[in-house]
């Protein structure tokens, strides 16, 4: 068969497109539909693309820009850093150069210091070498060859002042001895020459073991010597006691203050040259209580006595007597000073003695016009 005429195949495509055309009528509103949004989805992507893009520069822009500013802060903290460094090298030196100067200051400080200690104690060493020497020959020495420096020295130890009395070691002795002039003699004799007779005299009015209180102990052994006697003995003073014994109780405070149990009685209460020295201000304490004479801080004391003892129970004084005085530190008595004291009180024994001269004391009739005298007296509350 020869083949068709160019007429003829022209026919037979247009005879093809028409049978077609219903078939691909919707496929081509579906190509055309699926063409659109293909390219809106283009348009999107590439709007996308292109912020993508703007936003990816802007962020190198920012990177570069961090980069620049850390590089930036690197340079100026290296530089800060370098000039720290210097300045900590010069403050480090400067404090060297300090301690290296301190040390040598105190070790030169510390030698000078050696140097004194060491003259010091050389001259101290020297100083006691001499009176070391001077005690020595004095102690082989007869009494007549000692120094009068050295007697003073021995009187000032031997004194209420001295040594011993600065630890609250000094008792009051009866009779006071003086060394001075190539000799010792007899320079006082005291209240205490009579006094602790007559409180020792006491105690045989007492049981074996009898409980007593001894008021103003500090200066004296009469509470140690009682308890050596077996008396049960509470000692009480405002400044400490510094013996001890098995009997022997010690209270430091004022007897006006002093609160044992309430069911606790005694069989005697001392006041050995004790009552006139309260409430006046004597021996360091504070004046209080009023300081009339039998009537005042005195009086006080002695109605509290009358409180603790037991029934029978003896109140033994002692306390100057003569013309009524009063000083910051004791009540002169004098008669009728004494009964206002005493009142409410049974008057068992009353002695009194004189002091006629620095040395002599004498036993019988009150002291006469600018004479001293002591009264003593043993009492017991009185019963109504």
């Amino acid at each position: 068969m020869p083949p068709p005429s160019s007429s003829w195949a022209s026919t037979l495509k247009e005879l093809a497109r028409r049978l077609a055309k219903p078939v691909t009528s919707p496929l081509d509103g579906r190509v055309g539909d699926i063409n659109r949004r293909v390219a809106d989805t283009r348009a999107t992507v590439e709007q996308r693309t292109a912020s993508l893009e703007q936003a990816a520069a802007h962020g190198r822009h920012a990177l570069a820009a961090y980069a620049d500013s850390v590089a930036a802060y690197a340079r100026a903290a290296t530089e800060t850093n370098s000039f720290l460094g210097v300045e900590l090298r010069r403050l480090d030196e400067a404090v060297r150069a300090s301690v290296d100067s301190a040390t040598a200051a105190a070790a030169s400080a510390e030698r000078a210091a050696a140097a004194g200690e060491a003259a010091r104690a050389a001259a101290v060493e020297a100083s006691n070498d001499g009176l070391g020497s001077r005690v020595a020959r004095a102690a082989e020495s007869p009494l007549d060859q000692v120094e009068a420096p050295l007697a003073q020295l021995i009187d000032l130890a031997n004194g209420h002042t001295g040594y011993a009395a600065q630890a609250d070691l000094w008792f009051m002795p009866p009779v006071l001895v003086q060394v001075g002039g190539g000799e010792a003699r007899l320079s006082l004799v005291n209240e205490r020459i009579v006094e602790v007779p007559f409180a020792m005299g006491a105690l045989s009015r007492l049981a074996p073991a009898a409980r007593i209180v001894d008021v103003g102990s500090t200066e004296s052994t009469f509470a140690l010597s009682a308890a050596s006697l077996g008396f049960r003995v509470t000692a009480i003073d405002p400044r400490p006691l510094r013996y001890a014994h098995p009997n022997l109780e010690t209270v430091r405070g004022r007897f006006e203050d002093w609160d044992p149990p309430a069911d606790e009685r005694f069989d005697a209460v001392f006041l050995i040259s004790t009552v006139e020295h309260i409430g006046v201000g004597a021996y360091g304490q504070e004046a209080y209580g009023g300081t009339a004479i039998g009537e005042g801080a005195d009086r006080a004391m002695v109605e509290r006595v009358g409180e603790l003892l037991a029934p029978g129970g003896l109140l033994v004084l002692t306390t100057p007597v003569g013309t009524p005085d009063i000083d910051e530190f004791e009540r002169t008595y004098d008669s009728e000073s004494l009964d206002r004291l005493l009142a409410g009180f049974e008057v068992l024994e009353r002695c009194l003695a004189t002091q006629t001269d620095q040395l002599t004391w004498v036993s019988g009739a009150g002291p006469g016009p600018g004479e001293r005298g002591v009264a003593m007296v043993i009492a017991t509350p009185a019963t109504a």
